[in-house]
């Protein structure tokens, strides 16, 4: 049976991701990565550097030319109280959040959503040409407020001031109801909304499931109602122990889920109890894939691709972000076994 999709002209690497994240079978199993910062392997399939972090063009030649189903047109997030220090060598790294008080919260700064929507229109225009879906990305009310906050503070705070906690989360939501309505209005719809939402750690999710649950599900769902409305396929990601984080999300109609991290979830009981209801992506464990042999690598790809495509919905990728440290070689054999695998 033919694949249904959101309009005609899409690469078969965007058809095929399409396919995995709205339970269609795909002709094979897609592969995209959510967070890289590679410069040598961006290279080998660009053909040239990008001229800085902003170079949009670079950036989507690269995910048509690695072959990924999908390309950014934007992203936001709000958040308040987060710190940065200065190592030795130069850089800023984040240092832990900060305390928040009712005035903090009113004191809250939006981006500018004229400007947001601006850049997704010109960036939507070119991803389409491209022949590739539109994917957003937004900070989630929960992974702001532990970035923002702190995540010791967040705990504390859940029992000695959960009305402030679950207000921060509302306006987080909000906003992104804003910047959804803002980019809605252009007339260029998205077709993938993906929350950043870190909210777990390697055993279990950073608060008990009871206290997360009562924290974003009111705020969270009136969001994923925005999006559903408007046929936005909706995802999320978060490392960690995902057990007890994908219920929740289910509900609210989560489609795909990024990246059942390695060190923290098996990927053949994670697709056992959720791969009927949603597309997983994932999940290669990024220290394997740059210090271990290429032919390792690309074995280890080839038995990942084997595990989560039984029935589709499944997308191959790694857990996290394809970083520097990551050779050339390894990825490229990180590609190969994969797709020695992805035929269904």
């Amino acid at each position: 049976m033919p694949i249904r999709l959101p309009r005609p002209g899409l690469l078969p690497q965007a058809q095929d991701l399409y396919a995995a994240l709205t339970g269609q079978m795909p002709g094979r199993v897609p592969r995209q990565e959510l967070f890289f910062g590679n410069r040598a392997i961006a290279h080998h399939f660009v053909g040239r550097d990008a001229e800085g972090p902003g170079d949009f063009r670079h950036a989507l030649e690269l995910a048509r030319n690695i072959g990924w189903g999908m390309a950014r047109g934007t992203s936001w997030g709000v958040m308040i109280g987060s710190r940065s220090e200065t190592a030795s060598d130069g850089t800023a790294h984040y240092a832990g959040g900060s305390p928040i008080t009712w005035e903090d919260l009113d004191r809250l700064r939006e981006p500018d959503l004229a400007a947001l929507a601006e850049q997704f229109a010109a960036n939507a225009e070119a991803i389409r040409a491209e022949g590739l879906l539109v994917h957003i990305f937004m900070l989630h009310c929960f992974h702001s407020a532990a970035t923002g906050i702190g995540m010791e503070r967040l705990c504390l705070m859940v029992y000695d001031q959960p009305e402030l906690l679950r207000e921060y989360m509302c306006r987080i939501e909000a906003f992104n109801r804003r910047g959804l309505r803002a980019i809605l209005d252009t007339g260029l719809k998205p077709d993938i909304a993906i929350f950043d939402a870190d909210c777990a750690f390697k055993t279990a999710c950073m608060v008990s499931p009871r206290a997360y649950r009562d924290l974003i599900a009111e705020p969270t769902a009136a969001t994923c109602e925005v999006l559903r409305e408007a046929g936005i396929t909706i995802m999320m990601h978060t490392d960690g122990h995902i057990d007890d984080v994908y219920p929740v999300w289910l509900e609210m109609g989560l489609a795909g889920a990024h990246g059942v991290e390695a060190q923290a979830n098996d990927l053949g009981h994670v697709k056992a109890r959720f791969g009927g209801r949603m597309a997983l992506f994932g999940n290669f464990d990024p220290v394997i894939l740059a210090t271990d042999e290429p032919e390792r690598v690309r074995q280890m790809a080839r038995e990942m691709v084997e595990v989560g495509k039984p029935g589709g919905r499944y997308v191959a990728a790694v857990n996290t972000i394809v970083g520097e440290e990551v050779p050339l070689e390894n990825y490229l054999a990180f590609i190969e076994g994969a797709d020695e695998a992805a035929s269904y």
